[in-house]
């Protein structure tokens, strides 16, 4: 409601970023990874995400998820359910999903042709 005694705000412009076809790939050793993880029951899914935060601006988040509220791709992989969620997608596309192995444990990589750069520990980039 305006009152007419002060000056108006000016709208704030949100924008809204474009949604990309994800084309995603997976390496053997993630697939390997993601078999063991999901055993013989398909009817789960891998939802790979985007959070703010981290040491460079954006981190990879990776679930196992029966379902999500987000508006998504579902891409098949080798057989495997891959959500990707279609507020992310620009930051997704091309990506290859990678498995790991390190000294105090494994984990899931993410190699990004879009990202600009990402941090030493590889779970973020910008």
């Amino acid at each position: 409601m305006d009152c007419n005694t002060c000056d108006s705000a000016p709208a704030i412009t949100i924008n809204v970023p474009e949604v990309v076809q994800v084309d995603l790939t997976m390496t053997v050793k993630a697939n390997e990874m993601l078999a063991s993880a999901f055993g013989d029951d398909r009817s789960h899914a891998l939802l790979v995400g985007v959070l703010s935060g981290g040491c460079s601006g954006y981190m990879y988040d990776l679930q196992i998820v029966e379902s999500t509220d987000q508006d998504c791709q579902e891409l098949d992989i080798d057989g495997f359910r891959i959500l990707i969620p279609n507020a992310t997608s620009h930051l997704l596309d091309g990506i290859e999903i990678d498995y790991v192995e390190k000294m105090m444990g494994g984990g899931f990589k993410i190699n990004n042709p879009n990202a600009d750069s990402s941090c030493g520990c590889g779970e973020s980039f910008s």
